[in-house]
């Protein structure tokens, strides 16, 4: 559903939307991304992502309000995420996530909202120490592809749940159990190749003085990036109880040069640094009621430290996930 608004405004709706799409990569979302699943094993996380902002980051830098001269929190984003990884065979894992966006901006006048299937994201991650001979070992390093396909929404329709262009991604990772003692750390770098491909996304065509929400369709060039994460944990009690500590960061290779227009709604070049927080616990581990099947509850918390053409968000996502070891 979309509200009906000037032109001003509509730049200012959707704005928004592209700078979460990098939550995708790592916020309170993903597994290990340094280990695969066993063949027939498989995990599931649903989540629920609040982000919240009053200010922003431009594209030189500056902390300025997110609707200028407008106090208190105008943007916010309400999206639900299912993530998804199927051990396919020994050291292979495919790897889903698919968003259901809901974004909600207030300007000086209006509160508007937007709600839909984003850019899904499907890939495989491939364990490489075992290709090298590499027995396994508390060491593990993997190689993630992933493409992003969009769902079939408008991409110039304000608001807009994505960017509407298909884009390529590849990462590598490395992690360490600290076995004996119950922790372990991870962290990767991946590049994303932001291709001038828009299949699968829809552009209606804009007639003056009637379609007040669309804009333009001029296909930008959005600038590739390189994308950060790092993360440590502790594992307490057997597992029972996950204590999280998070790093990430998207940095646009191109630095971001001009700030935003109604020609220019999505950002193409953007930079942003978060930190982050989280928990979980698992109480199937406690009541030793299935050793094949783990029940989780877990949520974290981020900010961001500053960017060029960011939201400084405040970010909590709350997630139930599912993980069965191997096929009976």
């Amino acid at each position: 559903m979309n509200a009906r608004f000037s032109p001003r405004r509509r730049c200012l709706v959707r704005l928004g939307s592209a700078w979460l799409l990098w939550c995708l990569i790592g916020c309170g979302i993903v597994h290990a991304q340094a280990w695969t699943l066993p063949k027939g094993a498989s995990y599931t996380k649903v989540s629920y992502g609040a982000s919240t902002a009053a200010y922003q980051y431009t594209f030189d830098g500056r902390r300025t309000d997110f609707i200028d001269g407008l106090p208190g929190d105008t943007f916010k984003d309400r999206s639900l995420y299912l993530y998804s990884e199927l051990g396919l065979w020994e050291h292979a894992t495919l790897v889903l996530n698919v968003p259901y966006k809901r974004i909600f901006v207030r300007d000086h006048a209006f509160r508007f909202r937007v709600f839909g299937f984003g850019t899904a994201q499907i890939g495989l991650r491939v364990g490489l120490l075992p290709l090298f001979g590499v027995r396994p070992s508390s060491h593990a390093l993997a190689l993630t592809g992933t493409l992003g396909v969009p769902t079939g929404y408008t991409r110039n329709y304000a608001p807009s749940v994505g960017t509407g262009q298909w884009d390529g991604q590849m990462g590598l990772h490395y992690g360490l159990s600290l076995w004996p003692f119950p922790g372990y750390a991870q962290a990767g770098a991946s590049v994303r190749y932001r291709s001038p491909l828009f299949l699968l996304s829809n552009a209606m065509e804009c007639r003056p003085g009637n379609d007040i929400d669309c804009i333009p369709d001029r296909k930008p060039r959005y600038g590739h990036e390189m994308i950060y994460t790092g993360e440590v944990g502790l594992t307490p009690f057997d597992g029972i109880l996950l204590l999280q500590a998070m790093a990430g960061a998207i940095w646009s290779i191109d630095a971001p040069t001009v700030g935003f227009s109604a020609l220019n709604p999505i950002p193409t070049h953007q930079r942003a640094v978060k930190v982050g927080l989280g928990a979980g616990i698992y109480p199937f581990r406690l009541l030793r009621i299935d050793a094949l099947r783990t029940l989780g509850f877990s949520a974290q918390y981020y900010r961001t430290l500053g960017g060029r053409n960011a939201l400084d968000a405040r970010e909590l996502f709350l997630g139930i996930d599912y993980q069965r070891t191997r096929h009976p």
